[in-house]
């Protein structure tokens, strides 16, 4: 057994780096916009435009939970279950579409047109994540940076002729996301293997068997965007767009931490699974292992960041507002946080204790009840909620993996058990 562990800490080395560089470069695609929106839009234009890029990663946080995951860990060329996951990949675009459009032209945020094209940007948004899943779950890692990159590169192009002719707005922005979207989707599309490409069957598809795994899944995977997405309501709501704006730059300055997170956690999920008929002991250790390393990375990431703030602050503002160093700190000990829980939130969900996590990761929504409390008491500290909002993912860590994952080893389960995970 000592000679199995090197190895597969070798591989996770090798494979989780890939993961993360392609989880990098699409954070760097969301970061470009949102750094645009900073200098062009201003505070209060880029807290609305946090509010919509938000909604989208919620929405396509849904669609990696139910199809993205459900792809990852149940039989996915079982002709039924690969029906399941094209029927359930339709029904989740078209809802985002509609749902996308319809809060635009409610909200008034943008003009009708912009509106409307909000849907196929929406709908693209879920295309693309499921596909940039599917090469993930195909062990592609190195084709994620392409995908990427081209909706990085059409989205800049948006911009930039545009800036050229016409003033941007927000109306520059939409059409920016669905251009590149649109780009990265097709090129996903040709890079997956010709068998794994979603071409059908679509008869008889086994919804449930999908829903049984995905809808936990799903509802998991909503909790920290939906969370973010309630913090902009209530502290835009409250305070103002343009009082919220310096928190949401300190937020956007500290993406790349949320960025080593999410590229592990897009990793362990396919990795325990390959791990699912070995003994548990040694995927504990290895999401032991993942959670201190994203701690110190995430930590010394943090001290950069403070030290290049007198610099990379002003240019990430234009020099129209101070990007503050409290906020910054906070954010920093939020993703800290958050990477304490996912390694064993992935390693749970693998054994069939989705519906478990999910139960527990409800702590993190209640820690938005002290952020408004902090509103509410002393509205001018706003600046210190990313801290309130910290708490939640590290109470929740604690709980899944004493109340979760330990009891599971203890247990001695060998595989995937009971919660819509088939043996």
């Amino acid at each position: 057994m000592r000679s199995v562990l090197p190895s597969l800490t070798g591989l996770l080395r090798r494979r989780a780096t890939t993961a993360v560089v392609g989880q990098a470069m699409m954070a760097l695609a969301g970061l470009a916009l949102q750094v645009a929106a900073a200098r062009l839009l201003g505070a209060g234009g880029l807290a609305v435009f946090s509010l919509v890029y938000g909604a989208l990663v919620l929405v396509t946080a849904v669609a990696s939970g139910m199809v993205g995951d459900s792809l990852t860990v149940l039989d996915r060329h079982d002709r039924s279950v690969r029906a399941g996951l094209h029927v359930w990949t339709a029904l989740v675009s078209a809802a985002a579409g509609l749902a996308g459009a319809l809060a635009a032209l409610a909200s008034d945020l943008v003009p009708v047109w912009a509106g409307l094209l909000l849907a196929p940007a929406c709908a693209a948004f879920v295309v693309e994540d499921t596909l940039r899943r599917l090469l993930m779950a195909t062990g592609r890692y190195t084709a994620l940076p392409v995908v990427d990159g081209t909706s990085l590169v059409g989205a800049l192009a948006v911009l930039g002729l545009t800036g050229l002719t016409t003033e941007i707005t927000l109306s520059t922005f939409v059409v920016a996301l669905l251009v590149g979207q649109v780009s990265a989707a097709v090129v996903a599309w040709w890079l997956v293997p010709t068998a794994e490409r979603p071409a059908g069957p679509w008869r008889r598809p086994g919804l449930r068997t999908v829903a049984d795994f995905g809808v936990w899944r799903a509802a998991a995977q909503t909790v920290r965007p939906g969370s973010l997405t309630l913090l902009r309501l209530l502290l835009v709501g409250t305070v103002g767009a343009v009082a919220y704006g310096p928190l949401e730059a300190a937020r956007v300055y500290t993406a790349p931490m949320l960025t080593l997170v999410a590229g592990i956690a897009s990793f362990l999920l396919p990795h325990f699974v390959g791990l699912r008929d070995r003994p548990l002991f040694l995927s504990l250790r290895v999401a032991d292992r993942a959670s201190l390393g994203l701690v110190v990375g995430i930590g010394a990431l943090g001290v950069a960041a403070l030290a290049a703030l007198p610099w990379l602050g002003p240019a990430l503002t234009g020099g129209g507002y101070e990007v503050p160093v409290v906020a910054v700190v906070g954010w920093t000990v939020y993703a800290a946080c958050a990477a304490l829980l996912l390694p064993y939130a992935s390693l749970a969900s693998v054994h069939g204790r989705q519906r478990r996590v999910l139960v527990l990761r409800a702590v993190e929504l209640l820690s938005l009840v002290g952020v408004a409390a902090l509103v509410v008491l002393a509205p001018h500290a706003v600046a210190w909620a990313p801290f309130v909002l910290a708490a939640g993912p590290a109470l929740t860590a604690l709980a899944v993996r004493r109340s979760v994952v330990v009891p599971l080893v203890r247990a001695g389960a060998l595989g995937p058990a009971r919660e819509g995970v088939p043996a």
